[in-house]
């Protein structure tokens, strides 16, 4: 599922960055956002597991899943497009180095290097997605201070709920303030992600045909059958490699080289971020994982 999600970022993402129309789902929403949705809810669902299983490890284990890989994709990013940069190296490079710093620290995230991307579609943007990695760990945080209980989770989720109902319906234009997009992405990421974190919490067992029924009212209910429809339809099972996380960190630098070049499209996409994904899955996410402290979940 978590595959999906980020190949649906991948191809949402090739059209803007081609200087194409977003492609839309019954005219709901792109699949960027839907693949960022599942994301949210698989992330509140397993992180809220860790945390039951060891509250005292738990911030450890979020640490070594998010920023090796991260920290490996910033370094290969800015040494990779260091090659293409206009810029002099005396203004790159220094630059870059902030850029690896501020957004491997995940809150003062960055998304501009000099020389880069000036004349392509969504200009001088490097890395598009970096934004989503802060508001998850956000919710990471949060879900430990409430210390994963089933009462402050649903809280929140309703919470959250409101806040996006809210600002969907009175703030139309919420994506062009910063202040108004924050309260939305906040609002809609966090009911799903402590919506899935109550279905951890409480065991609830979705059976597959709420799940189906779900998925099929989502155009209709937007992100409020997210959360049932992705737990609905989820089964338990593992990939030889996961590969969900690097492809989501490494396409979007890997698609804007692309657009640079005239070469993007949906197959380039998604052929070139394979091998980088796969390094990043077995050279740093795998021995990092291993290194979590306490206990493992039950195959």
């Amino acid at each position: 599922m978590r595959l999906i999600a980020a190949l649906l970022v991948v191809v949402s993402h090739t059209f803007p960055l081609a200087g194409q129309p977003a492609f839309r789902i019954s005219g709901v929403e792109d699949l960027g956002a839907l693949g960022v949705s599942i994301f949210f809810v698989i992330s509140g669902f397993l992180v809220t597991g860790s945390y039951l299983r060891d509250p005292k490890t738990y911030l450890a284990k979020r640490l070594l899943r998010i920023e090796p890989g991260l920290i490996a994709s910033l370094v290969v990013t800015v040494a990779a497009l260091g090659l293409l940069t206009t810029a002099p190296a005396a203004e790159y490079w220094p630059k870059a180095g902030l850029y690896v710093l501020r957004n491997a620290l995940l809150y003062p995230a960055t998304y501009e290097l000099p020389g880069l991307f000036q004349a392509v579609p969504v200009a001088g943007v490097v890395n598009g997605v970096l934004w989503t990695l802060r508001l998850e760990f956000s919710f990471y945080l949060v879900l430990m201070l409430v210390r994963g209980r089933l009462p402050w989770v649903m809280g929140l989720a309703t919470g959250c709920a409101v806040l996006w109902l809210v600002m969907t319906f009175s703030q139309p234009d919420w994506a062009v303030e910063r202040a108004s997009r924050i309260a939305f992405l906040v609002g809609r990421n966090g009911l799903l992600f402590f919506a899935g974190a109550a279905l951890q919490i409480s065991q609830a067992r979705i059976p597959l045909w709420m799940g189906a029924v779900s998925a099929v009212a989502f155009p209709f209910v937007g992100p409020l059958a997210l959360p049932a429809a992705v737990i609905g339809l989820s089964r338990a099972g593992k990939l030889p490699a996961d590969l969900s996380y690097g492809i989501y960190i490494y396409a979007f630098p890997i698609q804007q080289v692309l657009a640079a070049y005239g070469q993007l499209n949906l197959a380039t996409a998604v052929l070139s971020v394979l091998p980088f994904a796969a390094a990043s899955w077995f050279l740093v996410e795998k021995p990092a994982m291993a290194l979590k402290p306490g206990p493992r979940p039950a195959a």
